[in-house]
């Protein structure tokens, strides 16, 4: 009895990350269900399953290339790349993939705040690239002793206005939309609601398994930089 190609690919798809080849037999190759070595090999042939050198000997329904240039779109969706790294991957490919992405207009260079190096964002990342922008700008500022302000005020005033009942908590996520924020603002929004809290000015409510969530969903939340996440908050009682 063979095995049923589809049922390998239908393995593959489900997968995070590339099969060693033991695990693939592992998983399909039996005595009792008569399937071989052969069986397998002809499945995987059939279906156009990739062969990767990293890990070695292992099996993907993508090849590494793409992967490669996957991981790297979605790295410059969510902010601007001075330098691009890819866990798993090496400087050499990395780079020949940001080659690929550029040459088809996936990605772009952008100058970057200071010097003659460039950043890298997703076609159509304008936010991502201001963003950038700014955060520097707002770090150099902080090293020379100038305080970004203007959002915790923001945050502080909108507050009352977004609460489902007087006193009630207001989620994370409907509190970004309403100030306008993207997910590029994620770290100024979450380091602005920090010192609201510091200062005494809000409570936030603890999400209870973020771990649990994904990361899409884990990043809608406050990272409180200490392994909590919060999902909501309230004005503190002046």
């Amino acid at each position: 009895m063979k095995v049923d190609s589809r049922e390998v690919l239908a393995k593959l798809q489900g997968e995070p990350a590339p099969l060693t080849w033991p695990k693939l037999k592992k998983a399909f190759v039996s005595k009792k269900s008569g399937v071989t070595e052969g069986d397998l090999r002809e499945a995987l042939a059939a279906e156009g399953i990739f062969a990767w050198t990293k890990p070695k000997n292992s099996y993907w329904y993508v090849d590494r290339p793409a992967w490669l240039e996957t991981e790297i779109l979605k790295l410059s969706e969510r902010k601007a790349l001075p330098k691009v790294a890819v866990k798993g991957a090496g400087k050499k490919e990395v780079e020949d993939a940001v080659a690929r992405l550029v040459a088809a207009k996936k990605i772009v260079a952008y100058p970057a705040v200071e010097g003659k190096k460039k950043v890298l964002v997703a076609v159509g990342g304008h936010d991502t690239y201001w963003a950038y922008v700014r955060e520097t700008i707002a770090e150099k500022l902080k090293e020379a002793g100038i305080e970004e302000a203007g959002l915790e005020e923001k945050i502080w005033e909108i507050l009352p206005t977004l609460e489902p009942e007087k006193d009630v908590p207001v989620s994370t996520s409907r509190l970004r939309r309403a100030l306008g924020l993207t997910q590029v603002d994620k770290k100024r929004f979450d380091e602005a609601a920090l010192r609201l809290r510091e200062q005494r000015k809000i409570y936030l409510s603890q999400h209870d398994h973020p771990l649990g969530l994904s990361a899409e969903d884990r990043d809608l939340l406050i990272d409180g930089k200490d392994g909590r996440y919060y999902v909501a908050i309230a004005r503190r009682e002046q």
